[in-house]
């Protein structure tokens, strides 16, 4: 079977044929983020002009035009258990829907798969059917002590021998809003009864229940916010719905509006018009980085060196394990702490 990690960079020529690649990832909200830095080297440093980008779209269906990624496809909609198939088994048919799937890419990253043997052969089988295309596996969880955006670009330079600098990402915006964005965002903000002011959007929930600080630290630094004239506002997703107390929602209303019920597309949106996030490692907080806000995220078991929010405004706080799931006002003060120096003023780079 021919070897699919011998790729070069060459220059691109809008004159020929547009170069496609495609990612193909099945992670939540904030997995999806993390691959945004690879895409952009895809475009930028190795030259291609469109990336698309299969997943699950609910979580990214919003990419094109605020992203680097020009299209994104259903996973659902290809049929990727046949990859999983024995190599001995494994067939393809003339116009068979697994080779048109493919046929547009030069190249296909996928972290679907990783360590099956038997799916990278038939990727590659299937994609040579059409074109002599290139495939490169990616595991989804980091292998070394970096942060993952930056692992997935090194594995990616070093599987298929290319000599390129590793970028940095921390300060690059990789979610911009569409006009139409912000007003959407603002009608949002003033449906749910959010005041026309300072606002920072507080998320006290998380994909998995261990990476959940306790609520009642989020409340105790949602009244400091109050006492520096900024509005909290409170963001619950049906996990935060169901987990929660009628006690605890009667405590979230009485310190701050309280969004619910909405698409990710919209929280998105309201995203883009506040001026402040606060929230857990979760994928919330990946996007409000990746959009450039000032980002709190607040770490417990997992590591912030692999899984902090990329973003230019994005700063993790790290509580001991004993403070993480209990009310702590040590852990409240170093969050607190993280607000005052994001509302310091940078001084002037031009003195």
């Amino acid at each position: 079977m021919p070897s699919g990690n011998n790729i070069m960079p060459r220059d691109y020529d809008s004159q020929q044929t547009v170069r496609q690649a495609a990612i193909i990832h099945p992670g939540a909200i904030g997995d999806c983020v993390l691959v945004l830095p690879l895409a952009s080297f895809l475009k930028n440093t190795l030259g291609y002009s469109q990336v698309h980008l299969i997943g699950r779209t609910d979580y990214i269906s919003f990419y094109p035009r605020r992203t680097c990624i020009d299209r994104v496809r259903s996973m659902e909609q290809i049929q990727f258990h046949r990859l999983f198939e024995s190599v001995d088994e494994f067939t393809v048919e003339q116009k068979d829907r697994l080779i048109t799937a493919f046929a547009d890419y030069e190249h296909v990253i996928s972290f679907l798969g990783d360590g099956h043997d038997h799916f990278e052969q038939n990727l590659l089988f299937t994609i040579h059917c059409s074109h002599a295309g290139e495939v490169t596996m990616l595991p989804m969880a980091p292998t070394s002590p970096e942060h993952a955006a930056s692992f997935y670009i090194r594995r990616f330079v070093e599987s298929n021998a290319l000599e390129h600098p590793i970028p940095q990402h921390q300060t690059e915006i990789l979610i911009r809003p569409l006009p139409e964005d912000l007003q959407e965002g603002n009608d949002l903000l003033q449906e749910f009864g959010v005041p026309d002011c300072r606002v920072c959007l507080i998320h006290p929930g998380s994909g998995g229940r261990h990476k959940c600080w306790y609520l009642d630290n989020f409340l105790a630094v949602a009244r400091d916010l109050r006492t520096k004239q900024i509005q909290p506002a409170f963001l619950l997703g049906p996990a935060e719905q169901e987990r929660f107390s009628e006690d605890d929602l009667h405590t979230l209303r009485h310190t701050g509006p309280v969004i619910s019920n909405i698409r990710l597309e919209q929280v998105l949106k309201i995203l883009f018009c506040v001026d402040f996030f606060l929230g857990n490692d979760s994928g919330i907080a990946h996007l409000a980085g990746a959009m450039g806000k000032k980002t709190i995220a607040v770490f417990g078991p997992t590591d912030p060196a692999i899984y902090s929010p990329i973003g230019p405004e994005s700063t993790a706080i790290v509580c001991p394990s004993e403070s993480f799931q209990a009310a702590s006002t040590q852990a409240q003060q170093l969050v607190v702490d993280a607000i005052d120096r994001l509302l310091t003023p940078k001084p002037s780079q031009n003195h």
